[in-house]
């Protein structure tokens, strides 16, 4: 089954989360969601919005490259 360009997003989100060291409770706590939200739209059973979005993109310090072919799937802000 191939997958779609949101289950590869998902994909990266949870290899970002991880290389941030981070738990789903952590990030979910930073993006202002409950633990179980957050795991929702991690698993793809639920979908994201643009404010969780963006939630997610200040908490993991990336800006997301969105439409480009072979791009990053983030970029890491310097602090």
């Amino acid at each position: 089954m191939a997958q779609t360009p949101y289950d590869l997003f998902l994909v990266q989100l949870k290899a970002t989360r991880l290389s941030r060291k981070l738990t789903q409770e952590q990030l979910a706590s930073q993006i202002k969601l409950s633990r179980a939200q957050y795991t929702a739209i991690e698993n793809g059973r639920s979908m994201i919005n643009f404010q969780h979005l963006h939630n997610l993109a200040v908490a993991l310090m990336v800006r997301f490259t969105i439409g480009e072919q072979e791009a990053p799937f983030a970029t890491k802000i310097k602090p």
